[in-house]
Parts: structure tokens; sequence; C-alpha cells
């Protein structure tokens, strides 16, 4: 079986998506199931998992919806706010669907390059393995050592590097 394992999704709104800006231009448009799905046939490849680009229950919720309609939609990497008070009641909605299969946070937007070190969202992802959820690490080369510590940290917990770091 092959699988996409980072695609995309979205319904392009300029006000949700600031960060596709000049070079990025390409991207300023709906990019769906339905766009994806022939060209994945072509490459003979099964499936994909859709990955969060906006950091939003709304948007993970709409991806697990997707998955209902799009069966070439294998697994969703979400977003709860891990360093929330209701991240085990977020964690409990989401992961009741059988498609959400990990947690990601933009943190190479965050301004403090130790925001992975931090005590809450280390609790917060420390709560993933409970879920069986993996941790997606998206993260500029200058966090990688506080992304070192955060998986020294919980040596259980299941981590993916988006990007190559």
């Amino acid at each position: 079986m092959r699988i996409d394992s980072h695609q995309h999704f979205w319904q392009y709104d300029p006000r949700e998506y600031p960060w596709m800006t000049g070079a990025l231009a390409a991207l300023r448009r709906d990019h769906l199931p339905s766009d994806l799905e022939p060209l994945l046939e072509a490459a003979g490849v099964d499936g994909c998992v859709a990955v969060q680009a906006r950091q939003t229950l709304a948007e993970s919720r709409w991806l697990l919806n997707l998955t209902d309609h799009y069966p070439m939609i294998r697994g969703v990497v979400g977003w709860v706010d891990l360093r929330g008070k209701t991240v085990d009641r977020e964690l409990e909605e989401l992961a009741r669907h059988p498609r959400f299969v990990g947690v990601r946070h933009v943190a190479q937007d965050e301004p403090d390059d130790e925001f992975l070190t931090g005590e809450e969202f280390v609790r917060g992802v420390g709560r993933l393995k409970d879920f069986d959820l993996a941790y997606d690490i998206l993260i500029y080369p200058r966090q990688l050592p506080a992304a070192i510590r955060l998986v020294e940290r919980l040596p259980e917990q299941r981590f993916v590097l988006d990007h190559l770091g």
C-alpha cells in the first residue's frame, strides 16, 4: 500500500490563510480531495493523510468530515490546544473518529524557539499517547534543539518530523 503521508486541503480564504504570501501565490485557491483523487490514482498511490493547515478545532472536524466522504483520506492530523484546559475533552472528541491519527501545532510560527519545551505544551503532548495519537513536529532548524528535548522527555510518544524540520 502506498500512502501520501502529508496532504493539505482547504477552501481558500485570505483571512484564514495569511501565511500564503507572495511566493506561495499558487496555493491561493481551493485544494480539495476531489482535486487530489485522480492524481493519486494516476500515480498508483492508495490514499493520503490530511494534515491541518489552520490551528482550529473547526478545521480538525472539517478534515474528519472529509474522510467520511473520501475513503482515500486514510488519516487526519488535526489540531487541538495542547496547552489548554480542555485538551482532554478535545482529544476524546476527535479520537472517537477512527481516522484521527495525530495532532500538530505550527511551532515554527511561535516566536519563542523554546515553545516545544514549555511545561503546559509538554503536558499536552504527553496526553496524546493515551489516545494512540502521533505528534507532528513542524519547526525551523533553529528549533531543533527544543524538539530534541521534547522527544527526550516523552520517550513513549510517537513523533513525526514534518518537512524534514
